[in-house]
């Protein structure tokens, strides 16, 4: 009886894998050279062999002292430049011609604290050879540093063209960028503070993107040297208009979102005699838990979108407030849980075991092997969704430094997220969601869309273009979580969505090529099969000791 209720997830899960094995096969026999050809996803060099060779160019261009500085190195990406070329299937083009200026990068910043300098070194993560640099006086100020636009000026502006490995006579000095226009249309960051030049390339662009080379030159020095890419006004508007689509939809996620946690509050008011409380404070506790110390791993990350001062600040800053607004999260996924599980006994059904019940062991087992299966069927739907959506709607992606296991303490941590992220959407769009627009709509159907909608368009912020096609795949698995919850319950989809972020987090620590991280990523991928087997172990362990009857 056992075998034949899980026979439809088991069927599911063969489809998903046979999909996704398919996808696979079918993006390699289309080109099995692209492997080969693209720019290497990952570093061949350590952050240390980056921070060595930053550092020793600042000693020999500024004097930097021998034991007075710090450094923090940050991985970090052309965004702009890479979602260019993507859109007009330029990546492969640009690899061949230009592999020396690489998308991806390691910066490296130094805090010279004898001299009050700070130093932004770009390093080519493939072979340790300096990309461009930053020069900032600190504390940060943003007072420039004047220096008249003299003929010495540009002396020193061409001598570093030359110094750098570029011919200058390959190049034009191009009034035409000063001013605020290099931030607005230029892929790379603008000058530091002082005498600015701009030199376009006679002959190397891509696509109608020209190679640039931005310099200044403050107090008798070159402070500001970067490579970068006129990017067409026409891209950075329309990816501009995506971008401002996706904050939209965002904020209207959050607008229905927090209209439901008041409804939750509500009906926690309202039914509070039929309600424990302290049911739920240990998965929103875990959420928060586990939510907070990712945040304190991503401190890197939270670095990488600086100005020219000292970044540790910012990045600090920016970890407490996020650690405020995972706090008020976690009180809203009380709330679901609560809300959610009031809303469905009031209809005459469970979807939460609990621990006091005798069953709650198998019912955990039961609901990981289930959340396995379904976990195996949904990332074969996902797999082929993107492939659609890549061959046949151009949709691509870019590489988010503030979101990178290259940019995180400690990247073993990151796949714990899975069980952060499940616990928290599961409680709100499905536990509490559907329970909450069934109440609305009356139809089960539509009850499940609508909290997949909601929760699809908080998706909508990843670097994917169009960002419509988070909106629609996030819709579709929402609705394959909801009806699995109507069938299964609460714990299935729990383990099932935990089981797939786990999945995809592990495959990405795998993905980097370092031994260890392969192994922890390995691990991650059966780690939901273990907490599944622990809680059941623990629970049958209590339940045998309370079963002994003192004689």
């Amino acid at each position: 009886m056992k075998r034949q209720s899980e026979s439809p997830l088991l069927l599911l899960a063969v489809i998903g894998i046979i999909i996704y094995l398919t996808v696979i096969g079918s993006s390699y026999l289309q080109d099995p050279s692209k492997a080969v050809e693209q720019e290497p996803r990952y570093p061949s060099i350590t952050k240390q062999e980056a921070a060595d060779a930053a550092t020793q160019f600042v000693k020999e261009r500024f004097g930097l002292p021998v034991d007075s500085y710090t450094t923090n190195t940050l991985f970090q990406s052309y965004t702009k430049r890479s979602g260019y070329l993507q859109k007009e299937k330029l990546s492969e083009e640009y690899t061949k011609r230009f592999s020396s200026l690489p998308i991806d990068y390691y910066e490296v910043e130094i805090n010279d604290n004898t001299n009050k300098m700070n130093y932004y070194i770009d390093v080519n993560y493939s072979n340790q050879r300096i990309l461009g640099w930053e020069a900032y006086s600190s504390p940060s100020t943003k007072r420039p540093v004047t220096s008249s636009p003299n003929t010495s000026s540009l002396e020193l502006a061409e001598q570093a063209i030359t110094n750098m490995g570029y011919p200058a006579a390959d190049f034009n000095r191009a009034s035409h960028y000063q001013g605020k226009k290099i931030a607005e249309r230029l892929d790379g960051p603008s000058s530091a503070a002082g005498t600015e030049f701009v030199f376009e390339s006679k002959d190397k662009q891509i696509g109608t993107a020209k190679l640039l080379l931005s310099i200044s030159i403050a107090n008798g020095k070159v402070v500001s040297f970067h490579p970068i890419f006129d990017i067409p006004a026409s891209f950075t508007e329309w990816q501009k208009h995506q971008d401002d689509r996706a904050t939209l939809m965002t904020r209207f996620s959050l607008g229905v979102s927090l209209i439901m946690a008041i409804a939750s509050v509500y009906i926690i008011i309202r039914y509070r005699r039929e309600i424990t409380f302290r049911r739920g404070l240990l998965l929103s506790f875990l959420f928060f838990s586990v939510y907070v110390a990712n945040n304190f791993n991503m401190l890197p990350a939270f670095r990488t979108s600086h100005t020219e001062g000292p970044s540790e600040l910012q990045g600090i800053i920016y970890l407490w407030i996020s650690n405020v607004i995972i706090f008020l999260m976690a009180v809203s996924v009380y709330f679901a849980l609560l809300a959610g599980k009031n809303m469905w006994l009031r209809r005459g059904w469970n979807p939460i075991t609990e621990w006091s019940d005798s069953k709650f062991g198998n019912h955990v087992m039961t609901a990981m092997g289930r959340g396995y299966l379904l976990c195996l069927f949904i990332l074969g739907v996902q797999q082929g969704l993107f492939f659609i959506a890549g061959e046949y709607f151009d949709v691509w992606s870019v590489s988010d430094p503030s979101d990178s296991v290259l940019n995180m303490s400690i990247p073993a941590v990151f796949p714990l997220l899975a069980w952060s992220a499940s616990i928290s959407e599961e409680a709100i769009y499905r536990l509490f969601g559907i329970a909450f627009f069934l109440k609305l709509v009356r139809n089960r159907f539509v009850a499940v869309l609508l909290p997949s909608i909601v929760w699809a368009l908080s998706h909508t912020q990843y670097p994917i273009y169009p960002v419509y096609t988070r909106l629609i795949e996030v819709t579709i698995i929402g609705l394959i979580f909801g009806f699995a919850f109507f069938k299964y319950g609460f714990m299935t989809v729990l383990f099932a969505h935990a089981t797939m972020d786990s999945i995809l987090m592990g495959l990405s620590l795998i993905d980097m090529g370092d031994l260890l991280q392969s192994i922890t990523g390995t691990f991650y991928l059966i780690f939901p099969a273990i907490i599944g087997w622990f809680l059941a172990w623990l629970h049958g362990k209590r339940k045998r000791r309370e079963q002994i009857v003192p004689s």
